[in-house]
């Protein structure tokens, strides 16, 4: 369907908010006639696109698309679009739509930048919280290996106290019950230690932490 000029900006908000798809293809059927619009009705729509983009999926179209219209926010002012910082909310969903790819450091790049304009923003925190962890290195998977071994062992001779109960086997088990007992304090002092040491990674590049606890006991509030 074709609309001209004169009726594009009105025909495509009369389609419903959440009609992400058909907004989708209103927009990509009618290029010229929306090209041909005043900046103000054309940017208007440019915007809603790129969410709705964002919410069907399309993140390669998206990235293709977001740079020129954040530029024009930027060089016009445009602060709020439908009631929030169009600003920080297309550069988030550009952070995310780079997650989705796998392009994890481009993303934690784009959040850096979040956080330091907005820290109590939980999501921007969060989702630079898991590209973190996407990334591990050898270190920490060698040890995320050792606490699940740990583990299994501890699982494995807790089935074998359950299941071989005649007083000899007792007498035989007790030296493995001991080693259960510093298997399973290793695996966690493993998993507390690496949960410590990427909080303060987290810390240091952004400054704050990924947990709204640690963020209030250091004074550094989530909300």
């Amino acid at each position: 369907m074709n609309f001209d000029a004169g009726n594009i900006y009105l025909n495509y908000f009369r389609l419903d908010a959440s009609a992400y798809r058909d907004k989708v293809r209103f927009y990509e059927e009618n290029p010229k006639a929306i090209s041909s619009l005043y900046f103000d009705e054309r940017i208007e729509i440019d915007i809603d696109y790129l969410l709705c983009l964002f919410e069907v999926g399309r993140y390669e179209r998206f990235l293709s698309k977001i740079d020129i219209v954040l530029e024009s926010i930027i060089v016009e002012n445009i602060f709020e679009f439908k009631n929030q910082n169009i600003f920080n909310e297309l550069l988030f969903r550009k952070a995310a739509c780079l997650f989705q790819i796998k392009k994890f450091q481009n993303a934690k790049d784009i959040l850096k930048q979040l956080i330091k304009m907005d820290s109590t923003n939980p999501l921007y925190v969060g989702l630079y919280s898991i590209c973190k962890r996407k990334q591990t290195n050898d270190i920490s998977l060698t040890i995320k290996a050792m606490a699940n071994a740990s583990f299994l062992l501890v699982l494995s001779i807790t089935i074998a106290r359950i299941f071989l109960i005649e007083p000899f086997f007792d007498h035989w088990l007790e030296p493995f019950l001991i080693l259960r007992s510093f298997l399973f304090i290793f695996g966690l002092v493993c998993l507390f230690g690496l949960e410590l040491s990427f909080q303060n990674k987290i810390y240091k590049e952004t400054g704050v932490f990924s947990h709204r606890l640690m963020n209030t006991i250091f004074g550094k509030k989530v909300k």
